[in-house]
């Protein structure tokens, strides 16, 4: 019997290709969080936008300066732009804002070694402690509590403690899994005012609507609150994980389906039994034949997982915020700078939520 050509450099082409295209798969899947990453800053907007918030505080529009000095920052982040941004709030009558943005600017000016704005930082939160007003927020046990302030979550462990917040009317909301919701308003004077808020226990929804699932824009079964999503939201979310989760297991069947085509082409390509000088006995044939199979099987079982796990990511890219994106720090933190000692407390603005600084030098 004449013996076959020998087909191994296809299939091992075949398995490499598949190999190859997990790795390109998996760069293009991480290049958008890589490109949003090194695309958080741009200077030159940064900087313009620093400058007309500069501008506009000049000529005392500060309403209209702190958006733009807020977005300079964030683009750009600065410890320059920081003290103008807690000069623009402290203007706005937005103390605990604006006190929370001196803390951050001292700490860091003390970092990087200015002592000029060391102490022009220093000098204005020592002004605006005396006059912070905060909020005390008590609340009775309920089981998977979930308190929000201005759509803002509250920790657990900042219940009980006075928080600074910014003057003005705000929203105080406490929602449960299987439970109503409990809402206040409350209105917090300007100077060094103190408001008590006591939430009662809440009482159980009604049959109809604990079936139907739980109420209000704070309900999230268990896990912290989110405003600004949705049951759909949610439901996108976790379509996406799942369907990304089965992609991967396809994309990792399909490349160790690869990794064995490779891997029998080559030996029996080396195997002079089976394919002696270049030529393959049919035993050989059989070999090939097989490792073939197993390179189509991974060709397949990599496309479909490129596919499943791009369509998961965008189901998880495009149904909003998570339930427990977004809530603040709590605890005590120690900062490592010298002898200074930091803790991190809960702020509350007028433009959202936030943490302030305490600490000793």
């Amino acid at each position: 019997m004449i013996p076959s050509r020998l087909h191994a450099p296809r299939a091992l082409r075949r398995a490499r290709l598949a190999l190859a295209s997990v790795v390109l798969a998996s760069a293009a899947l991480l290049a958008p969080a890589s490109a949003a990453a090194q695309g958080a800053g741009d200077p030159t907007l940064a900087q313009t936008l620093f400058e007309e918030g500069r501008r506009l505080m000049e000529a005392k529009s500060y309403a209209e300066a702190c958006p733009k000095l807020a977005e300079s920052q964030r683009l750009r982040p600065g410890t320059g732009t920081l003290l103008n941004l807690a000069l623009c709030n402290e203007a706005l009558g937005r103390t605990a804002t604006a006190w929370g943005q001196f803390k951050e600017a001292l700490f860091a000016s003390k970092k990087e070694g200015n002592a000029a704005r060391e102490a022009f930082a220093q000098e204005h939160i020592s002004a605006l402690e005396p006059r912070l007003s905060k909020i005390q927020l008590n609340a009775e046990s309920t089981p998977g509590l979930l308190i929000r302030v201005d759509g803002h979550d509250i920790p657990a462990a900042a219940l009980g403690t006075p928080i600074p917040i910014d003057p003005g009317s705000h929203q105080v909301e406490a929602t449960a899994s299987g439970y109503t919701v409990w809402s206040t308003t409350v209105q917090v004077g300007e100077n060094a005012d103190l408001k008590t808020i006591a939430i009662p226990k809440l009482q159980p929804a009604p049959a109809a609507a604990a079936t139907a699932g739980p109420q209000g824009p704070g309900a999230g079964g268990g896990g912290v609150g989110n405003g600004g999503g949705s049951a759909g939201g949610g439901g996108l979310r976790t379509a996406g994980f799942v369907i990304g989760g089965a992609g991967a297991a396809v994309l990792g069947v399909g490349a160790v389906f690869g990794i064995l085509a490779a891997g029998q082409a080559s030996d029996a390509e080396d195997d002079p039994t089976l394919c002696p000088g270049k030529q393959c006995s049919p035993r050989g044939r059989e070999a090939i034949d097989a490792a073939e199979t197993k390179a189509l099987v991974s060709t397949i079982g990599i496309g479909v997982g490129v596919a499943a796990l791009g369509a998961g990511a965008i189901l998880v890219l495009t149904s909003g915020p998570s339930n427990t994106e977004g809530a603040p720090a709590a605890g005590a933190r120690r900062g490592s700078l010298g002898r200074v000692q930091a803790r991190v407390v809960p702020l509350i603005g007028a433009d959202g939520g936030g943490v302030g600084v305490l600490g000793r030098f």
